[in-house]
Formats: structure tokens, C-alpha cells, sequence
């Protein structure tokens, strides 16, 4: 699986962002695809895995996905679907998009969210 990753994408405060998309067609794609970005220690470690994903079904329904912080240990409420509305936006389907983050100790308020919002522009943009 082809996964394009920019890492860094933003550093701000100490906080340190990475974004990812890889193409998904099943769920069953979309949790391989994880388990492949969380291969290497360092994303295992982030404090956030910002995920969404589209999926066209061969019976023409649409899948969606969003998580606020996909096994990470704690939640960016409200990013997820953030994260959503861009890929629906940009009409993407059959990709998943990941937004990771590595907190920095200090909080952004919601310059985090721009951070988010940003980082998934820019990787479907490569796509």
C-alpha cells in the first residue's frame, strides 16, 4: 500500500504534526493502512491520529469515517469531522486521510484546529 506521508507537516510550539493518505476501498483496507502508518515507533507514540475516510461501495452506497484520535491516547473533538468535510469538499473518495500529532506541552487552542484543517489540504493535494 502507497501511503504519501509529509512529516513534518507544522511544527508550532513544540507541537509537531504529520499528515498521511492512502487509498482504502473496505474497511478492512482502512485498519491495514493504520496498522502500517503505526508500524514505526514514533507515530505509535503521537498523542493524536486524526482520521476519515470515503468509500464508494460497489452498490454505489458511500462509507464514511471519522475519529477524533484513532488509538491515540486522547481525543481532538471535533477534528475528525473536520478532517471529513474537507475530503467530502474536494469530492475525494476511496482515501483515507490521517492528520497525526505530537503534543508539545504547550496548548494551541484553536490554532490546532487550523494545524488539522491545513495539513489535510496539503497531502490531498498531493494526491
Amino acid at each position: 500500500m502507497a501511503i504519501e506521508l509529509i512529516n513534518p507537516f507544522a511544527v508550532d510550539r513544540g507541537s509537531r504534526y504529520a499528515a498521511a493518505s492512502f487509498p482504502v476501498g473496505s474497511e478492512a483496507e482502512f485498519e491495514q493502512g493504520m496498522k502500517e502508518l503505526l508500524r514505526p515507533k514514533r507515530f505509535r507514540d503521537a498523542d493524536h491520529h486524526i482520521a476519515a475516510y470515503r468509500i464508494m461501495n460497489s452498490d454505489g452506497s458511500l462509507s464514511e469515517y471519522k475519529n477524533d484520535g484513532y488509538r491515540s491516547p486522547s481525543k481532538e473533538t471535533g477534528a475528525g469531522v473536520m478532517v471529513l468535510e474537507i475530503m467530502r469538499q474536494k469530492n475525494v473518495m476511496n482515501r483515507c486521510v490521517v492528520v497525526t500529532r505530537w503534543y508539545g506541552g504547550v496548548h494551541l487552542g484553536a490554532d490546532r484546529f487550523k494545524h488539522v484543517r491545513e495539513a489535510a489540504k496539503a497531502v490531498l493535494d498531493r494526491v
